[in-house]
């Protein structure tokens, strides 16, 4: 399952990139020794691409690009503008292998841990809205990140899996496809678009556009432009970061990454992208063995990637580095939110911030 959190909004020019790199230094130090990391370098040619992107003031509201009220967005149910978070759940029931650890009980299982906690519409009213009726994301969506050949590969696979009911997709696994996998890993994308389609008209209505919370598998950030990998089929955060650009003219678009894996598809995706800057928090050594410090991105953008591995039993530094984080934010912008989507963009992202994630236990 990956869910991903999208918060779109004007702003006044940042000015936290002095802040923020000093102190994600003064956190790392404390197991730099132990770790045998080199941060010193790396952060500095990060800090110096951070600095370089907050000195642009593009910004971009729904006004900028001409959005109209009744925009193709996730529902037509106009209660949605007044939401503080819109959802869309896609569980692709059809995607599934017996006793797969990447099963089609993970989605059910999360919903049915957010009615426990009375998180969802029938206990928050207006506050939180479920956008239903979304349509599945295009082929040309899919191929703004990944190559056409695989894209095609994939969905003549289908007929193969229809015949053999299960089929490993990347050599002898793990990812697998069934008879429903093509279809459903497009709906899954496709509700990653239309949330941006939805918090971009929501934000031409209200001074504080809700955030957008997708709940969806086929899982995406293993999967490498060229093919599946580690679970995940299509990359649904990169192909949302992109339609962002291309439909709404969102040009800067941060991606913050937390899971104890590092997503090395979204990173290679955007590796030597300058526009899209990649955040990846994950444990040093896990699967799939990438997102070590030194790699901060190629070419035009080298600095705009930021691998932050951490050591194993490491949660409680992670959890101070982010209160660090919120803390220098608030101060910099007094108005900022308590979410840390909002207080990073404030940070780096004019445009859009984005935030994935995967649940390996349920």
């Amino acid at each position: 399952m990956t869910a991903r959190l999208m918060d779109l909004r004007t702003l006044p020019s940042p000015v936290l990139a002095g802040h923020i790199f000093p102190g994600v230094r003064q956190q790392y130090y404390k197991f730099k020794s132990s770790c045998g990391f080199k941060l010193q370098n790396n952060l500095t040619t990060v800090g110096r691409r951070f600095c370089q992107c907050m000195n642009s003031n593009v910004r971009c509201s729904a006004e900028d690009v001409g959005l109209e009220k009744d925009s193709n967005v996730a529902s037509s149910d106009i209660s949605f503008y007044d939401a503080r978070v819109l959802y869309c759940v896609s569980p692709a029931m059809g995607h599934n292998k017996e006793s797969h650890p990447e099963s089609n009980k993970r989605v059910p299982a999360i919903v049915d841990a957010l009615e426990r906690l009375e998180l969802t519409p029938k206990y928050r009213s207006s506050a939180v809205f479920e956008a239903q009726n979304f349509q599945p994301a295009s082929i040309d969506d899919i191929a703004s990140v990944h190559a056409r050949a695989y894209v095609a590969g994939l969905e003549k696979a289908m007929s193969r899996a229809s015949d053999e009911g299960v089929i490993f997709i990347d050599g002898s696994g793990p990812t697998y496809a069934t008879e429903t996998t093509f279809q459903e890993s497009l709906m899954a994308a496709g509700a990653g678009i239309s949330l941006v389609d939805s918090v971009v008209a929501a934000s031409r209505l209200r001074p504080d556009p809700p955030i957008g919370f997708a709940l969806i598998r086929p899982p995406g950030h293993h999967a490498i432009p060229e093919g599946p990998m580690g679970f995940c089929v299509f990359g649904n955060i990169a192909v949302a970061a992109r339609y962002a650009q291309r439909a709404h003219g969102l040009k800067r678009v941060l991606i913050i990454d937390f899971d104890v894996h590092h997503g090395n598809g979204t990173c290679d995706a955007f590796y030597d992208d300058p526009d899209i800057f990649f955040i990846s928090t994950h444990q040093d050594g896990s699967y799939p063995g990438t997102g070590k410090i030194g790699q901060v991105g190629r070419g035009s953008g080298e600095g705009t990637t930021l691998n932050l591995p951490l050591p194993g039993g490491s949660v409680m530094m992670l959890m101070r580095w982010t209160h660090w984080l919120v803390c220098n934010s608030q101060r910099a912008h007094t108005t900022c939110s308590h979410q840390i989507s909002n207080n990073l963009q404030r940070s780096y992202v004019e445009d859009a911030v984005c935030s994935s994630w995967k649940v390996d236990i349920i």
